[in-house]
């Protein structure tokens, strides 16, 4: 699967030629003075007023604490396409496919210029009217950002997707990767919708499966970049989701196969999240753990001191700045989640506790994520992986911290905007819930109290 960056040509005009660069300047000029903008939010276009059109939130929305619900930015898609002429068998609804390619699918990576998940996957469309299906399907709900009240044709072409994604699975001639992506994008969509009960764990469970079969072939990991991007998403995906599987549903991955198949990976640059399989396969363990903790109350000092190890010990070589921000902000949200959840041990061997009790030092971490997080503009892709981190770590801060609350609250509100994904939302409500909480005297763990919510957000 060649990942290729793309990016957008002039717009050809009618006469068969790109339009000068005068030309382009007079035709700029005259639009402006003649034309009004399109792209004012939901927000101010309802109180007629003039917005700022800044993305993803506009500066009224945010000087007011709003929501703000921007117009969709698309660009000049490239019609005349190779795969026209695949002739795929499901019926391609040409609106909904360009809102995926350029909308969409950008939520799912750090760099949009670098998107397997756009133009590359056209590849795979004739061979998976199941992949055509889920596509369409979040791109209808994603123009609604993903409401109750969801076009109809959103839930057709889910049910469409799930229906022919079983014929291709029982037809088995091809290699379990070619269902993956099915897969994991149709958990998305499930975890997207507002019930807040069911984070797509049918999915999750079925993805294992085909992990479990891929990893039985460890040459694929070498020579199929399909592998490699179905690999990493999976990983991901676990991380964020591990902690809120029961532990006596929970099925077993091939930890074995799957350290090895990390271990090959390296430091691959992944479009999602970059070079840091090994942290996310960490952070996996921690959750599963973690969540075994509250449920069991059976803890593994020994275990508990090798996760602590390996999320100290954990270092990368991030491309840029903000990557690195991200990156030290997913460690530390570790360290915080394993010493919220397992409490006092004393064979954690972190220097830091030389100079601060454990309960300070998870505060001192809070605050150190957050302004890890804040150091990333609020117009990155980067966003789109920050929820969990801003849920976690923010329910740590004091009252005395109300700046970074803030800073929280406008954070998961430009996140909403950015991708409309519900959960976000649902995010915000539990953290002023827990915040409430806290500045009354009850300290409450974000994991403990969601789950007695019987809520199960999936956050990325």
């Amino acid at each position: 699967m060649p990942f290729a960056r793309l990016r957008f040509g002039p717009v050809i005009n009618s006469a068969g030629h790109a339009p000068s660069p005068s030309t382009l300047q007079h035709t700029s000029a005259e639009s402006a003075r003649k034309t009004k903008s399109k792209l004012g939010c939901q927000q101010c276009k309802t109180k007629r007023v003039k917005c700022d059109e800044s993305y993803p939130t506009c500066r009224r929305c945010a000087r007011l604490g709003l929501i703000c619900l921007p117009a969709p930015r698309l660009t000049q898609w490239q019609v005349e396409t190779p795969w026209f002429s695949l002739q795929p068998t499901a019926i391609i609804n040409r609106r909904l496919l360009q809102y995926w390619l350029e909308k969409v699918s950008q939520m799912l990576v750090i760099d949009p210029e670098d998107n397997p998940f756009s133009f590359p996957a056209l590849e795979y469309i004739p061979q998976s009217p199941a992949l055509v299906h889920i596509i369409q399907s979040l791109s209808a709900s994603h123009e609604k950002y993903f409401s109750a009240h969801s076009p109809i044709i959103a839930l057709e072409e889910r049910g469409k997707a799930l229906v022919s994604l079983r014929k291709e699975v029982e037809q088995n001639q091809r290699k379990p990767q070619a269902f993956l992506l099915t897969t994991m994008l149709l958990s998305l969509a499930q975890s997207a919708d507002c019930d807040m009960k069911d984070y797509g764990k049918q999915h999750l469970f079925a993805a294992r499966n085909l992990i479990n079969r891929m990893l039985q072939n460890a040459s694929d990991l070498v020579n199929d970049p399909l592998a490699r991007l179905c690999l990493g998403m999976y990983l991901y995906w676990d991380m964020c989701s591990a902690f809120l599987v029961d532990p006596e549903e929970d099925q077993i991955i091939d930890s074995l196969n799957m350290s090895i198949a990390i271990h090959k990976m390296g430091n691959w640059h992944h479009p999602m999240y970059g070079p840091c399989t090994g942290l996310l396969f960490i952070l996996g363990n921690v959750g599963r753990y973690c969540r075994q903790i509250l449920d069991s109350r059976h803890r593994n000092f020994t275990q508990e001191a090798i996760f602590e190890q390996q999320l100290y010990c954990w270092q990368a070589c991030p491309p840029n700045i903000s990557l690195g921000h991200l990156y030290e902000a997913f460690r530390k949200y570790g360290l915080i989640f394993l010493y919220r959840a397992s409490g006092q041990n004393n064979r954690f061997t972190n220097p830091d506790m030389m100079f601060q009790n454990q309960q300070s030092l998870i505060q001192k971490y809070a605050e150190d994520t957050v302004r890890h997080l804040m150091q990333i503009p609020a117009t990155s892709n980067y966003l789109n992986f920050q929820s969990l981190l801003l849920l976690a770590t923010g329910a740590e801060l004091a009252e005395s911290n109300n700046f970074l609350r803030d800073e929280v609250r406008e954070r998961l509100r430009a996140m909403y905007s950015l991708n409309r994904l519900p959960t976000n939302l649902h995010a915000l409500q539990l953290l002023e819930e827990l915040w409430c909480a806290r500045d009354n005297g009850n300290t409450s763990f974000w994991l403990q109290y969601m789950l007695q919510k019987d809520w199960y957000l999936l956050l990325g």
